[in-house]
């Protein structure tokens, strides 16, 4: 029996007030880490002062993908930026409450996913 790997994308877009926003497609492991943490230096080049990841495509998130969220705060904060999570699932809410008890990652609130989703 082979292994089947699920596809992971991303795709960035520069928003009306100048933050970036993220989004991720797929299960976020460690074997699709490097694609969300390639994704967030690229897009955050131009040090926007606002990151939106938006999770709202990610039904599973492990500890790899929550060492990239961490490590693109850690960025955002030194240069004065925010870093927020938007429409995580549940099975992410969970995984980022156990995580909230040793750094804080913030949820964005009341951000519409982007067209043609949900």
């Amino acid at each position: 029996m082979g292994v089947q790997l699920l596809r992971f994308e991303t795709e960035c877009e520069e928003l009306a007030d100048g933050s970036v926003r993220v989004c991720a497609h797929g299960e976020l492991d460690m074997a699709t880490a490097s694609t969300l943490e390639r994704a967030l230096v690229d897009c955050t080049r131009e040090h926007h002062s606002r990151v939106i990841v938006d999770l709202a495509d990610v039904p599973f998130m492990d500890a790899s993908g929550l060492r990239v969220l961490l490590s693109a705060h850690d960025r955002q904060r030194k240069d004065d930026g925010e870093l927020v999570i938007a429409h995580p699932s549940r099975q992410v809410v969970r995984l980022l409450d156990v995580a909230q008890r040793f750094t804080k990652l913030p949820l964005a609130q009341g951000l519409a996913p982007p067209a043609g989703r949900r």
